[in-house]
Formats: structure tokens, C-alpha cells, sequence
């Protein structure tokens, strides 16, 4: 029959088909030896997935194209073409931190859950000046370095953490900041972003601060929303929105005290536009272009934010400036870099307290009463490419730790005073360690933890080698020292303790926590430990240590 209708032979494609199978074959291969790949070559975890969206395209192309010429069958060469253009014309792969594949939104309506409008907030009730122990009033806690030292967890988790609650939030990336039973994180809700105080024991909303601005990037690899944590200080909440505004909040009632638009006083332009929901959004015409990402830090009467400049007006380029606290009045500018997305933070070097921060393209510290540039040690990284967004890692009073995704590594620097000049010199660098992208080194007695390239990593200080590195589902999520045990909240949102020892990894516990993508910092008050994504919030009570044990 096909010799007697040479137009109606249907061509066997061994070519395509010959083509697929390798193709996905490798794929399988390259996903299945992820870890050795890493281990071995470096190979990110981001390449993995980056090919396998590449050929996936390239096949749809070469399918259709096939059923179109080869086969002359341009009825099944369309649906090949057509199906997934409709598909991707109303959803969009919804990726993880290593651009891992998280499932699919929708484009032009919105999955999120419903909100509970807040009663009218009783202002006696909702105090934020009353400070105590177990207060967790910024990013990565009291001393902005990941850790507390009083709380002793039990390694008992034969009955899980309870629950006291959970509830649905807004998109954004910010952590919570915690005072005397209030905690407080900013939401992207539609056209609205949001600062919103919760009652720690129930989840109960007490009050909102809206304003109409939200953030988003072209390519959607950073997400809408802010992505600071907020602070709070003497009653009041400072927050740094995704557009870079720097606003001042009365903590009692969440009315707005002072503001000032950062981007704006550096020179700045917002570009707007409109996503596929009608939402208009906007993003700074700079290389910072996931959005303002930098904790408001406060150092006696001063806040403090990451500025930068925009390409081409050096003039006008600063990396930090500082505002007094009470008033929003300009104090100092400092330095005359682009920022990253890391937060400045405050050490004592060599006997000096000072800000440290993680700018651009190099390690900085500032002096706080004037701003001035002290120091700086050269770190490759892009604000709109191979960001560089873990903190300056303090070790002791002259040493710190560097660390960052994209095959960089660790390095480890010694910061001393030499005369009247400080210099910045390398102990130790290894590309091997500490690969952070969204989350932070913990130090721990001459160890440091990490989450490097998606896996749970041990490195001791002095030889800044490897102890010893755990592959599992962590992805790009968040880990907290508490006493001697880590609390690792994985991407994909499940809760592990770990023992904070270099004997290798003794997992003691885990249980699932909430939805959606879990980039957002760890918050605890005592006990309780206050997780969130983009799409949920919840509070757990962790088993304590007896007092007889």
C-alpha cells in the first residue's frame, strides 16, 4: 500500500525519535548525579534544569517541525505547536532558587488565598516598646547572625512540633521580626504592599499598613513583592519596601510616621509597567533588579539602608546612607558602590565597631558616625546576574567569612587596622565550600554551616575544608542555630533538626511545615519558630529540654 501511495507513507522518524531518547536519556543522567556532579566539577544545580528547559523547547520546535515537512501531517504538526503555546500563554513554571522546577501559576489570575481584614486595632493592646528575652526584633535575629544561644530544644520529635497556627499570606520574601508577642512581615497583596502584625499565639491580624506599590523583575526569576525583614525598634517597625522606600511605622497602630524613597535621593528612575493580571508594577532602572532586598539596620539614633547609584551617575552613587531614626532627616552617605542583596550588619573589628555589608562586588566596612569607607576586599558578582546575597560572616574580632553561590565558594579574610588604614588580606579561599545563594553561614564553635548549592554543608574555620556534606531536598531554603541544634526549613517546606556537630549529619527530627516556596528568613520567640513562603504563614511550639533533664 505505501509503494502504491508514496504521499501517504507515514515516515517512521528515527532521527527525532533516536535524538529524543539521548537527549532525555542525559537529562535523567545529569538531574540523577546532581550531587557528584556538584561535588566533583562544580556543576551547579541550576544547570540541571536550565538544559532541560532549553530542550524541552527545542523539542516542541523539532516535533512540530517534523509533523509539519517530514510527515506532512500539519493537522498534528499544530496541536504538537499548539498545545503547550496555550498552556504557557495561561501558566508559568513557577521556579525555585536553583531554578528548580516548582510547578506552574497562573498568568492572568491569581492562586492566592483569601485575607481576613483586620478589626480596628485596640492601641492599648499592641505594644511594641515592651521589649523581653525572647524578643527576635530583625533579620536573622538579635544579633543579626542566625543564632541564639539560650534555648535548648529536645531532639525528641516522636510527637511533632504543635501547630498554634497557620494562615494564608500574601505573596513577598520577608521574614518576621518578633517583640512581646507581636510579629510583623510585609505581604504583597495585588496592587497593595502590605506591613501586617500578627498576635504570635493565635495568627490573629491586628493591623495593616498599605501602601499602593509592588515590585517585580521582566523575567519573574526574583518574583513579586518585598523581600526585606522588617525591623522594630522603641515601637516602631521599619521596613524596606521591594521598590527601595524606606518607611517609618508607628508599631502601636501601623500608621505611617516618615518615609523616604532611596532609589528617588540616588537618582533612580522606577520603570513601570503592567504584568499579565493588569497589576501595574515597577522596577529601579539600575543593576539591582530583583528588588530591594536590604533589613533597615539601626545603630544608636541612626536607621541604615543600602543605597547605590544609577549606571552611569557615579556622582550620585553611595552604598549605604543613614537616616535618623526619629525624624527620617539624611545623616550620611557612605561609599560609592552598587549594593547586592545582602543587609548591612554590625561587628566589632580590631576593638572598632562598624557596619559591615556585602555591596556588588566586594566585602565593605563603614564607619558609623560618618559613613566613610574603612576597608574592602574584592568579591566578583553581578546585581543583575551572579548576585552576591549572603551577609559578612562574623568569625572573631579580626576574621570573617565570605561566601556565594555560582562556583565562587568560601573565602575566609583577616580585617586589621595598620597604622591609620585598614587592610583587608585572604587566609583561605576554597570554591569547593559554602556555595550560598539565599541563605547564610552559621559559626559554631570553629565549624560553619551552610546550605551550599541545595546541600547541608560543615566546614571547619582554621583549615576551611569540608567536614562533611549531606544531599537531600533543602533546595534554597533557610537554617537557624538554636543552641546546639540547627533548624533547617527546606525550600519545598519541611522542617528538619540537625545536630550542630562536625561528626556528620544526625538528622533528629522533621515534619512538614506550609506551601509554596520557603526563601523567607526563620523567626523564633522562645520556643515558638514562625515560618512563611509566598503563600502561607505559620506558627509551630517546639518541644523544650526539661529542667530536670
Amino acid at each position: 500500500m505505501n509503494s502504491e501511495n508514496p504521499e501517504r507513507s507515514i515516515r517512521y522518524p528515527r532521527l527525532m525519535l533516536t535524538l529524543t531518547g539521548i537527549i532525555t536519556l542525559s537529562l535523567l543522567f545529569i538531574h540523577w548525579q546532581a550531587f557528584y556532579l556538584n561535588e566533583h566539577y562544580g556543576v551547579d544545580p541550576a544547570i540541571a534544569w536550565l538544559l532541560t528547559m532549553l530542550f524541552g523547547l527545542l523539542g516542541i520546535i523539532g516535533w512540530s517541525l517534523w509533523a509539519f515537512f517530514s510527515a506532512r501531517r500539519w493537522k498534528l504538526g499544530l496541536l504538537i505547536f499548539a498545545v503547550p503555546t496555550i498552556f504557557f500563554t495561561l501558566y508559568y513554571p513557577n521556579l525555585g532558587g536553583d531554578v528548580g522546577f516548582r510547578g506552574f501559576k497562573p498568568r492572568f489570575w491569581s492562586d492566592a488565598g483569601e485575607y481576613v481584614e483586620p478589626a480596628t486595632a485596640a492601641v492599648a493592646a499592641i505594644d511594641l516598646k515592651t521589649s523581653g528575652p525572647t524578643d527576635f526584633p530583625q533579620f536573622m535575629g538579635p544579633n543579626r547572625n542566625g543564632k541564639l544561644a539560650d534555648i535548648k530544644l529536645s531532639d525528641d520529635w516522636a510527637e511533632p512540633p504543635t501547630n498554634l497556627w497557620k494562615i494564608d499570606v500574601g505573596e513577598g520574601w520577608s521574614g518576621f521580626a518578633v517583640v512581646n508577642g507581636f510579629a510583623v512581615t510585609q505581604e504583597q497583596r495585588g496592587a497593595e504592599e502590605c506591613v501586617t502584625c500578627y498576635d504570635i499565639s493565635t495568627g490573629e491580624l491586628k493591623w495593616i499598613n498599605r501602601v499602593t506599590r509592588r515590585h517585580e523583575d521582566l523575567a519573574a526569576m526574583g518574583k513579586a513583592g518585598p523581600r526585606a525583614t522588617p525591623t522594630i525598634d522603641q515601637g516602631k517597625v521599619y521596613i524596606t519596601s521591594g521598590t527601595g522606600v524606606l518607611d517609618c511605622i508607628d508599631g502601636g497602630t501601623g500608621e505611617l510616621i516618615w518615609s523616604a524613597d532611596v532609589p528617588s535621593l540616588v537618582g533612580i528612575d522606577q520603570i513601570k509597567s503592567k504584568n499579565s493580571m493588569g497589576l501595574e508594577y515597577t522596577m529601579e532602572n539600575s543593576r539591582l533588579m530583583w528588588g530591594r532586598s536590604g533589613s533597615p539596620l539601626i545603630v544608636d539614633n541612626l536607621v541604615i539602608v543600602p543605597a547605590g547609584g544609577a549606571d552611569g551617575q557615579p556622582e550620585s552613587t553611595c552604598t549605604l546612607i543613614a537616616f535618623d531614626k526619629e525624624t527620617g532627616q539624611e545623616k550620611w552617605r557612605g561609599g560609592n558602590r552598587m549594593p547586592s542583596y545582602g543587609s548591612p550588619s554590625l561587628a566589632t573589628l580590631g576593638g572598632k565597631k562598624q557596619i559591615l555589608f556585602m555591596a556588588e562586588d566586594c566585602a565593605v566596612g563603614h564607619d558609623i558616625e560618618t559613613g566613610e569607607e574603612l576597608w574592602s576586599f574584592k568579591r566578583p558578582g553581578h546585581s543583575n546576574s551572579d548576585a552576591n546575597c549572603s551577609q559578612v560572616t562574623v568569625v572573631d574580632d579580626e576574621r570573617l567569612i565570605l561566601s556565594k553561590g555560582y562556583s565562587l565558594g568560601g573565602e575566609l579574610i583577616q580585617v586589621k587596622q595598620q597604622g591609620d588604614k585598614w587592610i583587608a588580606t585572604q587566609i583561605h579561599k576554597n570554591p569547593r565550600v559554602m556555595k550560598t545563594k539565599l541563605t547564610n553561614p552559621i559559626v559554631h564553635e570553629g565549624y560553619v554551616y551552610t546550605l551550599s548549592d541545595g546541600y547541608l554543608e560543615c566546614t571547619e574555620v582554621n583549615s576551611f575544608e569540608r567536614v562533611w556534606k549531606q544531599r537531600g531536598r533543602f533546595g534554597n531554603g533557610q537554617l537557624f542555630l538554636v543552641g546546639n541544634k540547627l533548624l533547617v526549613h527546606s525550600e519545598t517546606g519541611t522542617l528538619h533538626l540537625v545536630q550542630a556537630t562536625p561528626d556528620g549529619y544526625e538528622e533528629l527530627g522533621t515534619f512538614k511545615t506550609i506551601k509554596g516556596i520557603c526563601w523567607n528568613t526563620i523567626a523564633l520567640s522562645g520556643n515558638l519558630v514562625i515560618l512563611r513562603s509566598e503563600r502561607e504563614a505559620a506558627c509551630f511550639s517546639l518541644p523544650m529540654i526539661s529542667e530536670s533533664e
